[in-house]
């Protein structure tokens, strides 16, 4: 199931027209699909109360104006609100003409007839929200917001058309004055903002509407946002066969800890043995090995020199290197902390491993400033940054990640050929021309070292032999199915990233694996 952004939908529509699907065709259909729910609606409603369209001037307005049309053709009154002037857009401004014909459809200025509006939309059966669509960004005017705001007072059904107005498609923020629809009619794809707070909160119902968009619409256009879905996650996990041996499920190692965060490499290895890898090897300081080394009897260790701060040394470098000869993946950064030292390792890592990588929390930061690094690495790479390690790998502002988490990590790909998963609410991930959306999980994960669980998963399936970008998004899918069992069975306050671990056994055992 594929969520558009708005650039990518201009496309699709683009494309639908070059395979014989013009735009007015696509506006027919649109117009349609409104009308049916409308008289599906009307089914439990009397219709002969009224339905209101409130109409922008753009294409969306459009939409509702042939809406109006086949209602009124059916003999249902019909009343439509200008709240931009007439329409800006030819097709849209065909389809209003055609409106002059019916005795039964009333046209109104919003600014004109505020004391007639109140009252038509307080009787009203329906109001039908179609004033910006998809294409909407900033605040709405205030001559927009004081109609919705009538619209909003009434007890009619409320159906936006595409999108609530106010609601960006992209991001999902939500202007003030933005009115919460019963149902959102997506017309041909549901749109990836539905999907983020809080404008999922302000779409209600959403209905996906056919409009004769195929496939072929979807040709070449990369990064397409899509949710993995339940059958495609279970064919991802490697299967076990009855002759299997350790060797066929991977060698990871991992490059983990100091003296004062012990604590991720702990999670990172554990998780990983909990993900099915073969074999797993932590690199760490001689502190951190022997605080867990008896907890994790599974794992086998490689000691490493440690620098005056208690982190690993830069001089171990060539002794990881050596030992990533025979390992089909390399885990780098969980409790690395970031030093001069550690910086250094992590940057000639990058640069000279084999194997492929997955760059975590203090590896990120070790390579944030210079993110040449990624692009020029010998091997594939995977990145998992939260927002903040987001906005220094794309260079901008927290607040310009964390309201586009999406589009930096796109960009992030494009720029360096790395998979990178911003991780946050939904989750994202970006890499070889894919994208896919990840809503699994629950905020008992706001706690520190569930990010050192993820690591540990993701890498686990890129050592047994996944695609980077499928690695990365399966992971995300499970280790946020683990936190909901944990959620259910502890409390999200109560659970621990230590307890997600010990969840995911069953979570491949409930898909079989």
């Amino acid at each position: 199931m594929f969520y558009p952004t708005p650039k990518q939908m201009k496309t699709i529509e683009a494309n639908s027209e070059k395979d014989g699907l013009s735009c007015r065709e696509l506006m027919e259909r649109a117009g349609d699909a409104i009308a049916m729910q409308i008289c599906s609606i009307g089914l439990e409603l009397s219709l002969s109360s009224g339905t209101v369209f409130i109409c922008g001037s753009g294409n969306n307005a459009g939409d509702a104006f042939v809406a109006a049309r086949l209602l009124a053709q059916i003999g249902f009154p019909v009343t439509i609100v200008l709240v931009c002037g007439d329409p800006s857009t030819e097709m849209a401004m065909a389809e209003y003409c055609e409106l002059s014909e019916y005795g039964n459809v009333e046209v109104l200025n919003a600014e004109d007839n505020s004391k007639k509006l109140k009252k038509i939309m307080s009787e009203a059966a329906v109001i039908v929200d179609a004033v910006y669509g998809t294409g909407f960004h900033g605040f709405l005017p205030k001559k927009v917001k004081d109609c919705l705001a009538m619209a909003e007072r009434s007890s009619a059904i409320k159906i936006a058309a595409d999108m609530p107005s106010g609601g960006d498609s992209l991001n999902g923020t939500v202007a003030e004055g933005a009115i919460k629809a019963d149902f959102t009619l997506a017309f041909g794809y549901k749109k990836i903002g539905m999907l983020i707070q809080p404008l999922s909160d302000y779409c209600g119902e959403i209905i996906t509407s056919d409009i004769g968009l195929t496939e072929k619409c979807l040709d070449g256009i990369e990064y397409l946002p899509e949710l993995l879905e339940d059958e495609a996650a279970s064919e991802l996990i490697p299967k076990r066969k009855k002759n299997s041996y350790k060797g066929d499920f991977g060698k990871l190692l991992n490059v983990s800890g100091c003296a004062e965060m012990s604590g991720a490499a702990f999670l990172s290895t554990k998780a990983a043995l909990r993900s099915g890898v073969g074999l797993v090897t932590l690199a760490s300081v001689g502190k951190v090995i022997d605080r867990i080394g008896s907890a994790i009897p599974e794992a086998t260790y490689l000691p490493l020199t440690a620098g005056n701060n208690g982190e690993i040394s830069e001089k171990n470098a060539d002794k990881i290197l050596e030992r990533c000869a025979n390992k089909t993946a390399l885990l780098i950064g969980c409790g690395l902390s970031a030093t001069k030292d550690t910086k250094a390792l992590v940057q000639k890592l990058v640069k000279e491993a084999a194997c492929p990588i997955i760059l975590d929390a203090d590896g990120i930061n070790c390579i944030a400033d210079n993110i040449d690094i990624i692009r020029n690495a010998k091997a594939e790479v995977i990145v998992t940054p939260h927002t903040g390690e987001l906005a220094r790998l794309s260079g901008i502002t927290v607040s310009e990640a964390a309201s586009d988490r999406l589009t930096a990590a796109v960009n992030i790909s494009r720029d360096s050929g790395a998979v990178v998963v911003a991780k946050g609410v939904p989750n994202f991930v970006a890499g070889e021309g894919r994208a896919y959306i990840i809503p699994a999980g629950n905020p008992g994960l706001s706690r520190g070292g569930s990010g050192d669980v993820l690591a540990g998963i993701i890498a686990a399936f890129r050592a047994q032999g996944l695609s980077a970008v499928d690695s990365a998004a399966l992971g995300v899918l499970i280790h946020g199915e683990a936190a909901d069992i944990a959620a259910e069975e502890l409390s999200e306050t109560g659970m621990l990233p230590s307890d997600v671990i010990e969840r995911l056994p069953f979570v491949f055992k409930k898909r079989n694996r």
